[in-house]
Parts: structure tokens; C-alpha cells; sequence
């Protein structure tokens, strides 16, 4: 027989912010005022600062539970930012969470890598440089191994806590 549990605690429903809350989200992000988007978008600031609201709430859940999820214990949050950083308890390191609307949710994992031996090489450049751009951070050289890459945007999002 299986019994239903009926008391889940503060169990939320992980659910991605839908399209046009990313979109508000990541302008927000890219310091466009919500009166500007609103007047661009045809809708009421109203709209737009509840929009960006929920879309808050969400990614501040995604960014939790994929700490949870990765036993990351976090000392800093920010859903405005789509940028969490915390502890690895299973590794011993720092570890950072990361949300884009290319890359999704990422873990990034602060070690020095064997870039030139990593089958993951090319994925992971990618996933940075979008990173990158994104975040409208600049980089002199796009080259780098993606371990490099990585301290860099790193220390950028340090700069937020």
C-alpha cells in the first residue's frame, strides 16, 4: 500500500520562469528601467515589476535547489543577478551558480582543470563565452583555456557580493 505524504514542509514546485519573464528579467538585468521596458513592451510598469516579480521568485528557487541538489551550502543570493556562491561540502571548494537564458542553470566549481586533456574543452569555452556576452563582460582574450575563462568571470560575479 503506498500512503501519501501531506505535509511537504517548504517544498516548492520547481518551475523555470516562463518567456516573457526571462525576457523582462534579463533586460531588468542589462539596467533598463521597468518604465522603459513597459513603454517599449506596450504594458503598464505594473506589469512589468510583477513580471519581473515572479520571475525572482522562480529563479531564486532554481538557484536553491541546484544548491541543494549539489550540496552547496550558499552565502550569497542573487536571483537579480541570476548568480548564486557558495561551499561544495562533497568537494571542498567554492561553487558558484550561475542562470542565463542560453545556458540555463549552470554549476561552476572553482579548480584549476586539465583544459588540454578535458573531453568537455570546447563545451565548456562555449558555455563562458555565452556567459560572457550575456553579462555584457568584457574579455581581452577569448582564447584562454576555459579554466581561466572561468577565474575571470568568477571574480566578476564576486564583485556582486
Amino acid at each position: 500500500m503506498v500512503t501519501m505524504v501531506t505535509n511537504l514542509g517548504k517544498y516548492h514546485p520547481l518551475k523555470y520562469p516562463t518567456l516573457i519573464q526571462v525576457e523582462i528579467w534579463f533586460l531588468k538585468r542589462n539596467a533598463i528601467s521597468g518604465r522603459k521596458i513597459a513603454k517599449e513592451r506596450g504594458v503598464t510598469p505594473a506589469f512589468i515589476s510583477k513580471t519581473l516579480k515572479e520571475a525572482n521568485k522562480r529563479i531564486k528557487i532554481l538557484l536553491k535547489s541546484t544548491a541543494k541538489t549539489n550540496k552547496i551550502s550558499l552565502d550569497f543570493i542573487s536571483p537579480e543577478h541570476g548568480f548564486a556562491k557558495g561551499r561544495s561540502h562533497m568537494f571542498g571548494i567554492k561553487a558558484y551558480i550561475t542562470f542565463s537564458p542560453e545556458n540555463g542553470i549552470q554549476v561552476w566549481y572553482v579548480h584549476k582543470g586539465n583544459c588540454s586533456t578535458c573531453e568537455e574543452f570546447s563545451h565548456c569555452r562555449d558555455l563562458l563565452i555565452k556567459e560572457f556576452k550575456e553579462r555584457n563582460i568584457k574579455i581581452d582574450n577569448p582564447q584562454l583555456r576555459p579554466t581561466d575563462l572561468g577565474d575571470i568571470l568568477l571574480k566578476h560575479l564576486e564583485e556582486l557580493a
